[in-house]
């Protein structure tokens, strides 16, 4: 009688198993580095939880998880052929009483595994999705980025660029474009010929998606958000430095990038890292610290530009310089709307031609060859 009474066992898959099916319903929808990444946290719950079918873990292995996980040193992740376990890491962090990993960064690994209890929810294989309700995690960054000084300017410009794989003059214009114009890296790194073109008379960068060379889906880039893909006019300065020099003569040779000493790297196949792991160890040798990086010139023409009152001669408009930085106007009316027109291109050349810097801020010189 109570074997016939019994409430039959809900199928529910191992874990394991789970992962393989999961992952294979993402395969086409996604590129293969974000399945990398799912496939290293899945791991990582393996080695703390253990294979187990997916109905029989509670909130007690989830809460063993995170504990573990928040204990991970700063460094994890950075050294790709590490192959020591959860615990493993946690007790040289303890041995050594290393900085921990940011609570983002435990956040992240929790998004993915609730995106996996998720899709078995929807089929009735879980009861419930144990990564969800009330998780707490310290997203706030550990380190605060602030804008570069001209201190910290001076001390860079002018100085050798130590790092032969990228010529002192690609380095030079990179940096010259993220000073002036607020560019993000890969968004830089990613130009081609003909990303520059003159709009209404005014030579402008177009920051569009990309569709993939032919064989080579990596080369696939889409902006970061819709106000990602914008219009930037080229101030005078990056015009004197040779900018459009550069472009011209990448259409020339028939280039596909206007950058043709930087390459993808890394799993994630960006074209910046290269770049950003060099510029990193230059600042720092010159005693700049952690919280002025190269995103921080992005900082430098934000604030620069919103020091600018909107009223009076030369005033901006606060929506010229949403549209000029790529972010989210806070204006969504229709009238807000920009369709770069001749009197758009004009406020947006007022824009740029406002980001000013010292005289020794020069970009055409700003590094020289070691």
């Amino acid at each position: 009688m109570k074997a016939f009474l019994a409430p039959k066992e809900k199928p529910s898959p191992l874990f394991s198993e789970a992962i393989k099916i999961f992952l294979e319903s993402k395969d086409t929808t996604v590129k293969s580095t974000v399945v990398k990444s799912y496939e290293r946290t899945f791991k990582r719950f393996l080695e703390v939880c253990g294979d187990k079918p997916m109905r029989d873990y509670t909130g007690a292995d989830v809460g063993h998880f995170k504990a573990l996980m928040e204990q991970l040193p700063e460094s994890y992740g950075k050294q790709r052929n590490d192959t020591r376990t959860v615990q493993e890491f946690v007790a040289d962090a303890k041995k050594r009483k290393l900085a921990r990993i940011s609570g983002k960064s435990v956040k992240n690994h929790f998004t993915k595994l609730s995106g996996l209890w998720k899709h078995f929810l929807l089929r009735d294989l879980v009861d419930r999705n144990v990564f969800t309700g009330g998780w707490q995690f310290d997203t706030k960054s550990k380190t605060n980025r602030v804008r570069w000084s001209d201190n910290d300017l001076k001390a860079i410009a002018g100085q050798p660029w130590q790092f032969g794989t990228i010529s002192h003059k690609t380095a030079s214009m990179i940096v010259g474009i993220a000073s002036y114009t607020g560019m993000r890296l890969e968004e830089i790194c990613r130009l081609r010929p003909q990303d520059i073109q003159e709009i209404q008379g005014i030579p402008c960068i177009l920051v569009q998606d990309h569709p993939a060379l032919k064989g080579k889906p990596w080369t696939e880039w889409s902006a970061k958000t819709e106000a990602g893909r914008r219009v930037v006019p080229i101030c005078t300065a990056l015009q004197q430095a040779g900018l459009l020099d550069l472009a011209q003569r990448a259409m020339n040779q028939k280039r596909h990038y206007l950058f043709h000493d930087i390459d993808f790297k890394g799993q994630d196949k960006k074209r910046s890292a290269h770049f950003q792991r060099d510029f990193s160890k230059f600042k720092s040798r010159l005693g700049i610290g952690r919280s002025v990086v190269f995103h921080s010139f992005r900082h430098n023409v934000s604030t620069k530009l919103r020091n600018i009152h909107e009223h009076g001669e030369g005033g901006l408009r606060e929506s010229w310089i949403d549209d000029f930085l790529g972010h989210e106007s806070h204006d969504k009316s229709v009238g807000s709307t920009v369709y770069f027109d001749d009197v758009d291109i004009v406020n947006l050349k007022r824009v740029a031609e406002s980001v000013k810097y010292p005289e020794f801020w020069d970009v055409k010189l700003l590094f020289i060859q070691k």
